[in-house]
């Protein structure tokens, strides 16, 4: 708790020095906020499309792994996952949640079934680096972005050692122990190990292809909402150019320094967005609103089945 309380509080200093130092205001972004149809097209996304994408891709992943589940409740799972991450740090808190809930319902398929969660992040990271790396040559103008092409490069180097090395690595199950403490941490690498074995021997050759065609284009939907976003702002983004910078605010909103990513990622829409031109205010209130709809209205919804999962739970019991 202390912790979260902790991220919490660097969260929100972040945001007020980036609104401090920046000199924005909300009333200023509102004001540019002239195109309010976009806005309208693009929370139909995260409703609609993402959603539907989402829930095809992992239903898909775990076809493949021998589990079968509707995707009504994969659906349902994805928005209360997006409620619970909403208070781990990072931005891909809801991966945890979701891990858990399919394992729950599926308590045979341990390690099987959380490990198409992690597969699908991984291919998920890799398109993403993909993405940026495809179209830097398009945006690419010579001193301005050689941050940006380092950070690409690094990105994609990284990427492909992480990936090189969970498939390299391999490494025993440990032995059992009897011990309290011993015990919790045994279970706790057996299941690591078991999730690992899961990733490693997933049928790669027979399903890549259609996996990577369902998770691009839930990566492409997403950029997407941000470049409806920047319409609405009457600032017209090309959509290579949120191709490019997106997908890193993406994977370095990743890292768990505040709760759901928030401050990171608008200091990063600063960064990269100035680099094309765009107004602080704009990269900031485009970050917030993207964070809204993708993150905050999915939570919503999620929050109200796990109150309805608990009504519901409540009723079923004697009185």
């Amino acid at each position: 708790m202390n912790r979260w309380l902790v991220k919490l509080g660097l969260t929100l200093a972040l945001l007020l020095a980036l609104f401090h130092l920046l000199e924005l205001s909300v009333v200023s972004m509102l004001e540019r906020l002239s195109q309010v149809g976009f806005v309208a097209l693009a929370a139909l996304l995260p409703l609609t499309l993402i959603p539907w994408v989402a829930a095809n891709r992992w239903g898909y992943l775990l076809g493949l792994s021998g589990i079968r589940e509707r995707m009504a409740v994969l659906w349902g799972f994805h928005w209360k996952a997006a409620f619970l991450g909403l208070f781990l740090p990072g931005s891909q808190g809801m991966d945890f949640f979701r891990i858990l809930f399919i394992e729950r319902r599926h308590p045979s398929s341990r390690g099987v079934a959380g490990s198409t969660v992690v597969i699908e992040r991984m291919i998920g990271f890799v398109l993403l680096g993909l993405f940026a790396l495809l179209a830097l040559p398009f945006v690419y103008d010579g001193e301005r972005f050689r941050p940006v092409l380092a950070l690409v490069l690094a990105i994609n180097g990284g990427l492909f050692v992480l990936v090189l090395m969970v498939f390299l690595v391999r490494w025993r199950a440990p032995e059992a122990s009897e011990s309290g403490i011993a015990r919790v941490i045994w279970r706790a690498v057996r299941y690591l190990h078991r999730l690992h074995q899961a990733v490693q021997g997933f049928p790669y050759r027979r399903g890549l292809l259609p996996t990577v065609v369902w998770i691009g284009a839930f990566q492409l939907s997403l950029v997407a909402v941000v470049h409806l976003l920047f319409l609405a702002f009457d600032q017209p983004v090309p959509f290579v150019q949120n191709l490019l910078l997106y997908p890193l605010i993406g994977i370095l909103t990743v890292v768990p320094v505040t709760v759901g990513g928030l401050g990171v990622r608008e200091g990063a829409f600063v960064f990269f967005y100035s680099l094309v031109g765009v107004p602080a205010e704009v990269a900031v209130g485009v970050s917030l609103l993207t964070y809204l709809l993708v993150i905050g209205v999915p939570a919503m919804l999620g929050g109200l089945l796990l109150l309805f999962d608990r009504g519901r739970q409540a009723a079923g019991r004697p009185g």
